[in-house]
């Protein structure tokens, strides 16, 4: 049975090792992908808003496709008033790239403000929960990041863009040793 385990271990070893590779290019397009954010911080919030506005306006295009082309008269028009909708937005969104991005950070920090709100009342109120003060410390930083956010939300845009950047750097260098790591495994199981 255990040598049995071990011929399973080998082959799930041996196929992953194959690709390698793979897993060596995305890291590595990744860390150059973070570089990139990191340098270009404001080319990014523009092209994130650009694919966003071109996702609705396209996907407003589909649904009024699909009104035409589904039978049912209750979900025709349903289906139109989607497809307006998402190509008037899609439309604003093309044109107001930077008011796009700034309203949702903004919600961002609505959301963060209500979270740590809930968060911390809740855990106010479950008297004898595990971890209930980390859940009410979790609430007040939730409540005080939003009130940053709300407070100054283009530099905390860039800020968002600038952690961004730096995680696509560390995941991409995790995965680059990663690769080598399952690359050398796969030698040593082999040997």
């Amino acid at each position: 049975m255990d040598m049995q385990q071990s011929d399973d271990a080998r082959d799930v070893l041996g196929r992953i090792g194959e690709s390698w590779g793979w897993v060596l290019a995305f890291s590595v397009a990744t860390l150059i992908l973070g570089v990139l954010v990191m340098a270009w911080p404001s080319a990014t919030v523009k092209l994130v808003a650009l694919l966003f506005g071109l996702q609705l306006f396209v996907g407003g295009l589909f649904s009024l496709v699909r009104a035409f082309t589904r039978g049912g008269e209750g979900s025709r028009v349903l289906l139109a008033v989607l497809g307006v909708l998402g190509i008037l937005v899609g439309i604003f969104v093309l044109r107001h790239l930077f008011q796009t991005v700034v309203i949702l950070v903004i919600l961002l920090g609505v959301y963060w403000v209500l979270h740590g709100i809930i968060e911390f009342f809740v855990a106010i109120d479950q008297r004898g929960a595990p971890a209930r003060g980390l859940n009410a410390t979790m609430g007040i930083l939730s409540f005080i990041a939003g009130v940053v956010v709300l407070s100054w939300p283009s530099p905390t845009l860039l800020v968002l863009v600038w952690v961004l950047g730096v995680w696509l750097v560390v995941y991409g260098l995790v995965g680059i040793a990663g690769a080598f790591m399952v690359r050398r495994a796969v030698k040593t199981a082999h040997a």
